[in-house]
C-alpha cells in the first residue's frame, strides 16, 4: 500500500506562500501550514500537543478574578466614583461628620416654611414631618390672636405651638402625681369631723394652735380700747 506524504521541511526553510489548499509541515516545530494562494501569508495550524499546552495556561470561559488580579482597577474605580460625587444623578457625598452636606439635600426636607396665613399653609406640598410657620393663624379656630406654628402628621396639620400663647384643656384624671381629692371641708386633717350640732358657728383655730375647730359666734361685749 502506498504512502501519500506533504510538502515539509524546516521551520527555517518554510516559504512566505503557497498555492491555495497547499499543506506544509515544518519537521522540527512540528506544525501544519495551509497556503492562501501565491503572495498570502500562510496560515497555521498548531500540532495537538502545542494546542493542549497552550489551553492549559488558559482559564475557563467562566470565571472570576479578585480586584488585585486587575490591573488599576482601585484606580479606576475611584475615579469613577469621583466624577458621579455630588452631581446629578450621580452619588451623595459625606461630610467630615458622616452626614450628607445640606447643599445636597433638598429644600423641602431641611427648611421649615414660613407663611402668611392658613390657606397659604394648606396650599404647601405637605409630607410627614413637614413644619410651617403661619404668621396669621386666626382662620385656626384654636388660635384667637397671632400666629402658630404647625407639623403635617400625613393626613392633615397638627398645631405644636402659638406664638402668643397656647390654649390647653386638661381633665383632672390626666394629671399625673395630684393630690387626693377630699371633697369636703371635714375631710381635711384636723378639722371637726362632721358638721352635726355646729349650725351657726364660724371656723377657729383652737387655742393649742394644732387644729381648727367651730366655736359660738361672739356674744359678749368686745371693747375696743381708748386712744
Amino acid at each position: 500500500m502506498g504512502t501519500i506524504q506533504i510538502k515539509r521541511g524546516l521551520s527555517a526553510n518554510l516559504p512566505s506562500s503557497a498555492a491555495i489548499g497547499e499543506l506544509l509541515f515544518t519537521t522540527d516545530t512540528k506544525c501544519f501550514y495551509i497556503g492562501n494562494g501565491t503572495g498570502t501569508a500562510l496560515t497555521r495550524f498548531e500540532n495537538a500537543t502545542q494546542l493542549a499546552n497552550y489551553l492549559a495556561g488558559k482559564s475557563d470561559i467562566g470565571h472570576t478574578h479578585i480586584s488585585d488580579d486587575i490591573t488599576n482597577f482601585n484606580t479606576a474605580v475611584d475615579a469613577r466614583i469621583t466624577l458621579q460625587k455630588g452631581v446629578s444623578n450621580g452619588l451623595a457625598t459625606l461630610d467630615s461628620g458622616g452626614k450628607i452636606p445640606t447643599s445636597q439635600i433638598p429644600a423641602t426636607f431641611k427648611e421649615a416654611k414660613v407663611v402668611v396665613d392658613i390657606a397659604a399653609r394648606d396650599a404647601l406640598s405637605a409630607f410627614t414631618g413637614m413644619h410651617a410657620l403661619v404668621l396669621d393663624s386666626t382662620a385656626d379656630p384654636t388660635v384667637e390672636a397671632g400666629g402658630a406654628e404647625y407639623v403635617y402628621d400625613g393626613t392633615g396639620w397638627q398645631k405644636i405651638s402659638e406664638l402668643n400663647d397656647l390654649d390647653m384643656v386638661i381633665n383632672w384624671e390626666d394629671i399625673q402625681n395630684k393630690p387626693t381629692y377630699l371633697g369636703s371641708f371635714i375631710n381635711l386633717p384636723d378639722t371637726p369631723d362632721t358638721y352635726t350640732g355646729h349650725g351657726g358657728k364660724i371656723v377657729a383655730v383652737r387655742q393649742t394652735e394644732d387644729g381648727i375647730e367651730f366655736i359660738n359666734t361672739v356674744t359678749n361685749n368686745v371693747d375696743g380700747g381708748t386712744f
